[in-house]
């Protein structure tokens, strides 16, 4: 037997042929049914018929009406008269328009419980109703995961106002489709530490007015920190989320620059910045930048050396950067000791840097997963920068596992010491002979960025920390920040620049919520689509104008397919139109769900319809080509990496 939920597709298909908002309103005090009249064009008429033949093949007939056929609900003008079933066929519809009554249920708060439009279906009265959804409820995965204990309270956090608030006031109150009224309105299935010893969990009325300042907003969530300046709460009991920043492309940042990136990367959930230093000569200058602006806003950060300039003798380079910055506000501190780490770097003494800049330092570098650099003794941890699946470090055709993880993992417990995992979305290099550094390679990174999140839950608390790489790495494709601001170019322009990458990010906040929270599943507080796909197919062929002249290594393990992720609380149905393609239609379970649709060339449009009465299309900025990339330089270049776009799914 299917779930309850399967019910409501009965209203579904007549419901989402009009571009009007329909279903499950928000704000009236009790449940009230009405009928209405709305013209439909023959468009609109046959997308609904389209809309009811795939949702039939979803569901099955069983659940399409107590007589195994789709149709519609009716009512009369008589609003105390009784809703009845009736068939649907779709052949008799006459065009150019026609004239359809169904029912709306508007207006609608439930009270101590997640609003669900089984509840809804139900307090309809109507038999026809009533009998199909006779069957057990099924709780979905959002209204019964339980809401945390004491054990969750994260008012400590080193950021107070993440990871349910993440610096957007709308994440405190409430969901797109949830009402603004404090006496109504039920929290999502999250906790919010109000103070150290107070949460607000589900089904409790959550009102919080934030004000501007860092200051406000430490102070409110009972911290009482001074940030900008001043100390900030330890971080010992934190689960942070940093993000690889590189500081070698940003020789001509400003203060407002950096700044303006913290209260981007903080608005997802980023806690900090791992700033990788090389040995240039605007290292220094925009560290001192970095820092002020991490100062002032109330971010964290550190120092990832980067062991491809620094060398492992090195060590009073390390120590002079380390007396620098260690002692500013902004400087993360675990257990009291400077936070570091680094890229490679193997076998460097960290404990003379310890004796050389006056105490401990809390360093986790990116040494290999042995039991001997777990336990040595200037080590605080190991990070891993194993985030796609290599062997020898080239592509091959297998996902990302967590393996490597497991084995980081199990030799830090033994020592009894932390492991900083990483997160990526993509990895794709094109650099060609027009630079001395000449690479070119695509690792299977297609569901990378969900995938790696969902592992990232799986493991939970076995994850100290988590680093996202990169923020800006554009050579390498894995920046989640978007191409563009003040940087300078490494060349990697020709396969970035036009090419969005920040809605990944609308993606893994959910995860990050959770992870912090100690969930095993994501927690979603509003209804979103996040798209992903390469820009042309595989079958362009660019060998005679592309910069390296021929495909990356591992492009044979890519497919031509657009990646649709829906975020939603209740479910409800993706509409993906790909190029000349036939749409795709698909309904989905609530939670975070993969949609795959074979890749055509053209317009890109994707049409969100959600269960709590949300709507909304969006065409994406980039089309999908059968040629080559163009670029100022070249007429058409390989490009595999990819575009993102998210779809807000307004009620």
């Amino acid at each position: 037997m299917r779930s309850p939920l399967a019910a409501v597709t009965l209203l579904l298909p007549l419901l989402l042929a009009s571009s009007t908002r329909p279903v499950l309103g928000k704000h009236a005090d009790s449940f009230e049914r009405r009928s209405r009249h709305r013209q439909h064009t023959a468009r609109d008429v046959n997308e609904a018929a389209e809309m009811v033949e795939a949702i039939g093949t979803a569901i099955g007939a069983e659940a399409a009406s107590p007589s195994g056929v789709y149709g519609q609900l009716i009512e009369n003008d008589d609003s105390q008269a009784q809703p009845s079933f009736a068939p649907l066929n779709l052949a008799a519809v006459e065009q150019p328009s026609v004239v359809i009554e169904t029912i709306y249920a508007t207006e609608t708060v439930w009270v101590d419980e997640l609003p669900t439009a089984t509840a809804a279906l139900k307090a309809s009265g109507s038999p026809a109703i009533v009998a199909a959804l006779a069957a057990p409820e099924r709780t979905s995965e959002a209204e019964s995961t339980p809401s945390p204990g004491p054990s969750s309270d994260l008012s400590q956090a080193s950021n107070p106002i993440e990871p349910f608030v993440s610096a957007t006031e709308a994440d405190i109150t409430a969901s797109s489709s949830a009402p603004s009224s404090t006496e109504d309105i039920t929290a999502t299935s999250t906790s919010l530490a109000t103070s150290s010893d107070s949460a607000a969990s589900a089904g409790v009325s959550v009102n919080v007015s934030v004000e501007a300042s860092a200051d406000a907003k430490a102070n409110l969530f009972g911290g009482g920190w001074n940030w900008g300046g001043g100390s900030k709460p330890p971080s010992d009991s934190s689960k942070l989320v940093f993000a690889h920043f590189m500081i070698g492309i940003v020789h001509g940042y400003t203060l407002n620059d950096w700044v303006n990136d913290i209260n981007l990367a903080r608005s997802y959930g980023i806690d900090g910045w791992a700033l990788n230093i090389g040995l240039d000569w605007y290292t220094q200058p925009q560290l001192d930048l970095a820092y002020q602006a991490c100062d002032q806003t109330g971010f964290w950060c550190f120092i990832s050396f980067d062991f491809n300039w620094y060398t492992i003798d090195n060590v009073t380079g390390v120590v002079d950067m380390m007396k620098r910055y260690k002692d500013k506000p902004s400087q993360l501190r675990v257990d009291g000791k400077p936070f570091v780490s680094t890229f490679i770097g193997d076998g460097f003494d960290w404990s003379a840097v310890a004796t050389a800049v006056g105490e401990e330092v809390y360093a986790v570098p990116f040494w290999a997963p042995t039991q001997e650099n777990a336990d040595n003794k200037g080590l605080s941890g190991l990070f891993s920068w194993t985030a796609w699946a290599s062997k020898d470090n080239g592509p091959i055709n297998e996902p990302l596992t967590t393996a490597q993880d497991k084995q980081y993992i199990s030799v830090v417990k033994n020592a009894n010491k932390k492991y900083m995992a990483p997160v990526s979305s993509w990895f794709f290099t094109h650099f060609g002979k027009e630079v001395p550094w000449s690479k070119n390679w695509l690792f299977k990174s297609e569901t990378l960025w969900k995938d790696r999140w969902d592992q990232m839950l799986e493991l939970g608390d076995q994850v100290d920390f988590i680093e996202i790489v990169t923020w800006n790495d554009y050579g390498e494709s894995h920046n989640v920040a978007n191409w563009g601001g003040n940087h300078s170019d490494d060349g990697s322009s020709k396969w970035s620049k036009g090419l969005e990458h920040l809605p990944m990010l609308d993606l893994s906040l959910p995860y990050i919520k959770a992870w912090k929270a100690g969930r095993k599943s994501p927690i979603v507080d509003k209804d979103q689509v996040v798209y992903w796909y390469r820009p042309h197919l595989k079958s362009a062929s660019c060998d005679d104008t592309d910069n390296f002249g021929s495909k990356p290594t591992g492009w044979e393990y890519t497919e031509d397919t657009v990646f649709v992720t829906t975020m939603t609380k209740l479910g409800g149905t993706v509409k993906v139109t790909s190029g000349t393609n036939k749409p795709v239609i698909k309904l989905v379970k609530p939670g975070v769900q993969m949609v795959e649709v074979p890749m055509g060339v053209g317009n890109q449009t994707f049409e969100f319809f959600t269960l709590t009465g949300g709507y909304h299309r969006s065409v994406s900025k980039v089309a999908i080509s059968d040629k080559c990339w163009p670029t100022e330089e070249y007429a058409g270049i390989y490009n595999y990496n990819y575009h993102a776009g998210v779809v807000n799914c307004e009620d």
